[in-house]
């Protein structure tokens, strides 16, 4: 069994109670992930089976962060407990049962950007396109999924403009979807609740297999989970959830604040415990954020305390523009840098990805190293994943996936229901759908099949040309970028100047970028092998040239929404205005301004040891400046622990001159012992108080 004693009351009574329902409300830096993981190995030494047990949690990384720490308390008896994300669980049972649903059981799943390209075809498949962003349209069909609507359940109250619109562009994309044999990350728990709906044989075969839950991060869920949770934890019960509603900043994906009010109404006689104890945070910073939360209704009343003894008080500084502030956050951290502190305790925490900028120019002014967590990768972008499907094509013409997403890229006025034949024949005949458009096996208009004997007549040539060297592999890469007119595509299709040419650059330097990776791998390996250069093409560019890989010794840069579940010893929030955070498009309703308030929190509760505040008085948004007004959440901040940038500058100067004055008389007396050394008479020594001085 394991050693509970080292955990506090309410800590011990969150492990302790393994039957029935139980929600813990853990507040941030109470220990929780401690909790789950002390948790499963109390169920492990009263003889519950591993292979009972789900955990599940909300990130890749929780994941195993959860398997390493129970691994450590339990050994290999932890091994049959299924620990994972909501997503690959629910994966795992579509690819047991994907028959019963109608999948393909060698299904893939669809990138960000494959899902905008095909939301994308759907508008222009009706001719609507430029009329709607697809990535507005492909959150809300997320939406609808999280709510788990199909496509003609999709009526006006479910969508606040336009129901019919996304009803058939949700229609359309779902069509593609299976066209591809492909699901989006959605689907993972849509389509398996959807599974478990239709299916009441395959529910009780799950509720015999698993007996046991628990379910990190609770407050995150949206209905299609919760769904699923209801489905297979309610004939035993056994499920204990762990959440905290004042971190509850996803709503935008689907998770609702309700969440653990409808937990305790669908499991009847849940048990409640709060972890109120921090670990994390100095006193000061708790009472700020216990402060500034409370004025949000209808959560579960809880106040965070820390055994700490640091006292150290919240700076608030207010700059001229974004510019300023950006320069004096790197001017702060230069300086402590100087006083001993290392680049890793640095976390810079802002509300939107655009704020990034000012910050890593200021930063690289000084030279301190930084990294940027989130945005966009570079393969996600839509010119990067053309032309690098073009160059799969061009290498193995029986990808799939590379296929049907440049089919139409540039447009050939290839539609839906084309694809759809050219499916069908494939299927028939064996072929790889590439094959079956070379041969002509389905009927086209004649302008049509003009495009599209190009594309296989090109794509041919290309293919048959040696590649056996770095040389010839980037000759290819310029000949597709000529030969299909991929730059332009971009031309056409780019109206923004400095997008346009960003775009280009880009394009213009993949085939460069190639030679140099197959170069590598031949220097590595001694020879050229496609498939490994495939594979490597794979990888995430801006990982794979990322000269500090493998060192994680640098300031943190990153959104709220990308900290939480982090923490850092040294914090500064920027950006903190109307507009900014609370964000323009949730100040005017209450629902959103409690969002935005919560985000503060998790904003303020990732501070170890000191909290810097900062806003601008103008920012630079829409290639503009405009003026900005301080972030009415700092009016809600305690009088008591806060210190002004004037205040904090006056106590480091006080500071500075008393580490002066110290210096100067240990000086002083550094120079009396010397002097009294040089006037004794040989053979006598320094007093004892002369020594410590």
């Amino acid at each position: 069994m394991v050693n509970l004693s080292t955990l506090n009351a309410e800590q011990y009574d969150a492990v302790t109670q393994v039957s029935g329902p139980v929600m813990i409300i853990a507040g941030a830096g109470t220990g929780k992930t401690r909790v789950i993981t002390y948790r499963m190995t109390h169920m492990l030494g009263l003889g519950i089976e591993g292979s009972k047990i789900v955990a599940l949690t909300f990130t890749n990384k929780a994941a195993k962060e959860m398997k390493e720490r129970l691994h450590e308390l339990a050994g290999k008896s932890s091994k049959g407990i299924f620990i994972g994300t909501f997503h690959s669980y629910c994966l795992r049972i579509l690819r047991e049962f994907a028959d019963a649903i109608g999948l393909d059981p060698q299904f893939s799943l669809a990138g960000t950007s494959d899902q905008i390209d095909l939301i994308r075809k759907a508008l222009e498949e009706h001719g609507w396109q430029g009329l709607y962003r697809p990535e507005d349209l492909l959150t809300r069909i997320s939406s609808a999924k999280n709510a788990l609507l199909l496509p003609h359940e999709i009526k006006g109250d479910f969508a606040d403009r336009d129901p019919a619109v996304l009803a058939v562009v949700y229609d359309l994309y779902e069509r593609q979807l299976k066209l591809n044999r492909v699901i989006d990350f959605d689907d993972c728990i849509f389509k398996a609740a959807i599974l478990l709906k239709n299916n009441p044989d395959i529910v009780s075969k799950l509720q015999d297999r698993w007996t046991h839950y628990l379910v990190d991060e609770f407050q995150d869920t949206n209905s299609a989970q919760l769904y699923v949770l209801e489905m297979l934890a309610n004939r035993h019960g056994n499920i204990c959830v762990v959440g905290d509603d004042d971190q509850s900043i996803y709503s935008w994906r689907g998770a609702l604040v309700e969440t653990l009010d409808r937990f305790e109404t669908t499991f009847k006689g849940t048990r409640l415990i709060k972890l109120e104890q921090n670990y994390r945070c100095s006193n000061v910073i708790l009472n700020a954020a216990n402060k500034v939360i409370r004025n949000n209704t209808g959560r579960k009343n809880k106040t965070l305390w820390s055994a700490s003894k640091n006292e150290d008080p919240i700076t608030l500084a207010s700059h001229v523009d974004d510019v300023a502030e950006a320069k004096w956050i790197a001017l702060r951290i230069f300086g402590l840098l100087g006083q001993g502190r290392k680049p890793k305790e640095f976390g810079i925490l802002y509300r939107a990805n655009a704020q990034a900028r000012a910050l890593e120019l200021a930063l690289r002014e000084l030279q301190i190293a930084y990294k940027v967590f989130g945005g966009s990768s570079f393969f996600e972008r839509k010119e990067v994943k053309d032309f690098l499907c073009y160059f799969r094509l061009s290498v193995n013409p029986n990808d799939r996936l590379a296929f049907w997403r440049i089919i139409n890229t540039p447009s050939r006025g290839i539609g839906l229901k084309t694809l759809e034949k050219i499916e069908e024949k494939a299927k028939e005949t064996g072929l790889s759908p590439f094959e079956v458009l070379h041969q002509s096996l389905i009927p086209l208009d004649k302008k049509v099949q003009v495009a599209a004997q190009h594309f296989t007549d090109v794509l041919r040539n290309i293919q048959s040309a040696p590649l056996s060297d770095g040389a010839e592999l980037e000759e290819r890469g310029r000949r597709i970028i000529k030969e299909f007119g991929l730059d332009d595509e971009i031309k056409l299709k780019t109206s923004h100047e400095g997008s346009r040419r960003r775009k280009l650059d880009s394009l213009k330097k993949l085939p460069t970028w190639i030679r140099q990776i197959a170069e590598s791998r031949i220097e590595e390996k001694g020879q050229l092998q496609l498939l490994d250069l495939l594979d490597q093409l794979s990888l995430d560019a801006d990982g794979a040239n990322d000269k500090d890989k493998g060192n994680d010794n640098h300031v943190s840069l990153m959104t709220i929404h990308g900290s939480k579940g982090l923490e850092f010893p040294v914090v500064f929030v920027c950006g903190l205005e109307e507009d900014q955070l609370p964000h323009k498009n949730s100040r005017d309703s209450e629902l959103g301004l409690s969002e935005e308030r919560r985000l503060f929190y998790v904003a303020l509760t990732r501070a170890k040891e000191k909290l810097h505040l900062t806003y601008a008085r103008e920012r630079f948004s829409q290639f503009k400046k405009s003026e900005r007004k301080p972030s009415r959440f700092l009016d809600e901040l305690p009088a008591e622990g806060m210190l002004s940038e004037l205040d904090a500058a006056k106590r480091e100067q006080v500071q500075a001159e008393d580490k002066k004055q110290i210096n100067m008389q240990r000086l002083s007396m550094l120079k009396n012992s010397l002097k009294t050394g040089f006037d004794r008479k040989p053979g006598t020594t320094i007093p004892a108080a002369d020594h410590k001085a």
